[in-house]
């Protein structure tokens, strides 16, 4: 089994822990980061962890324009690892390759519904003390952030495999990363256009046929050792 064997693996985990999430279960990050510190993933849970440690809730609740209703901080899951998706409407803005390929923007759409606010204040009261780092009043964010955190370091996994395939040579057939990596070309060109180096191109169609889904590096870095490569 290969890296992208065992990327897929814990993006099948982090599945069913968005499953369990949604069906009200709490508590679900430390069994998901307890099987993933044991194997290949173990930095990304200490990151999750160190995350959900030091949660600040007043980043992701807002209270201070209602009076009663308390408002998901849509505009700050652009940093984690979901679209960002508005409250009042429920639609996405602008979903990434990596949100439509795991189908992140429904889980959000879904966890906006399924999940409740309260006050995030230590009393319970609007105008009460916030609460502290890592102990949110909604002990749900500690989960969604675990989560969060784990899908966008997923995501950066997938964007290395490509970013260091196309940046060791002058010109990369995008189809055979596709191919080598299990993943859909349309998924590795938009891979490619999302790590481009504004000197290099990422070429669709061309009018010479033969660049057809190709990244062309304008200073490749042959000593580059990537940790999944092509054969050409």
């Amino acid at each position: 089994m290969d890296f992208p064997d065992d990327l897929r693996l814990a993006e099948d985990s982090l599945k069913q822990a968005e499953k369990e999430f949604l069906a009200g279960t709490d508590g679900i990050a430390e069994a998901l980061l307890v099987k993933l510190s044991a194997g290949t993933f173990s930095s990304d849970a200490n990151t999750a962890r160190e995350r959900m440690q030091n949660l600040d809730e007043s980043r992701y609740v807002k209270w201070d324009r209602w009076d009663k209703i308390y408002e998901f901080s849509a505009s700050f899951w652009k940093d984690g690892g979901y679209p960002s998706i508005s409250s009042t409407t429920h639609r996405a803005s602008n979903p990434d390759w990596y949100s439509k390929r795991t189908g992140t923007t429904l889980f959000v759409k879904d966890m906006m519904i399924h999940r409740s606010l309260v006050a995030p204040t230590v009393d319970g009261e609007r105008k009460g003390p916030p609460t502290p780092l890592g102990k949110p009043a909604n002990t749900w964010l500690l989960d969604f952030v675990v989560l969060s955190s784990l899908r966008l370091l997923l995501k950066k996994h997938w964007e290395k495999l490509v970013h260091d395939i196309v940046m060791k040579r002058s010109q990369t057939s995008l189809i055979l990363v596709a191919e080598r990596l299990g993943l859909t070309i349309s998924e590795s060109l938009a891979i490619a256009r999302e790590i481009r180096d504004l000197d290099d191109r990422v070429i669709k169609h061309g009018r010479d046929s033969s660049k057809n889904m190709t990244y062309q590096c304008r200073t490749p870095n042959s000593s580059l050792t990537p940790l999944v490569d092509i054969t050409e």
